[in-house]
């Protein structure tokens, strides 16, 4: 009884090893990166997501109260570059040159994002 028992947990564990998940499917692409404290702070993350269907999201934050910020808006990629106008409060726009997974500043809020271009590396 007990060698049946270990063949068939046996055989379970290896169905289950053979078992392949499905693959990831996303429809955005995000990129993060490092900007420096405008404040004397501590150093904040950016992250920009792009979705597919044109929407995007900007999010700043750090462990320092008071300098988060979210916005949303739409995204199109341009000769070059990506532009992103952001519709909700506070508005704004942003131009990135995209160069591999990088995504350089070109056009950005200076008091918001700092006076060192952005560089966002792509993790999705």
């Amino acid at each position: 009884m007990r060698f049946f028992v270990t063949v068939v947990l046996g055989g379970a564990l290896v169905a289950a090893c053979a078992y392949e998940p499905p693959p990831v499917a996303r429809d955005y692409t995000v990129y993060t990166g490092t900007l420096p404290s405008t404040s004397g702070g501590s150093e904040r993350t950016a992250r920009v997501t792009l979705r597919d269907d044109g929407g995007a999201a900007v999010q700043v934050s750090s462990w320092g109260p008071g300098s988060d910020f979210f916005a949303v808006g739409k995204w199109q990629q341009t000769d070059g570059g990506i532009v992103i106008e952001l519709t909700s409060a506070p508005g704004g726009r942003l131009v990135f040159r995209r160069s591999g997974d990088l995504m350089l500043g070109r056009q950005w809020d200076r008091a918001l994002w700092g006076d060192r271009e952005p560089v966002l590396q792509r993790v999705y």
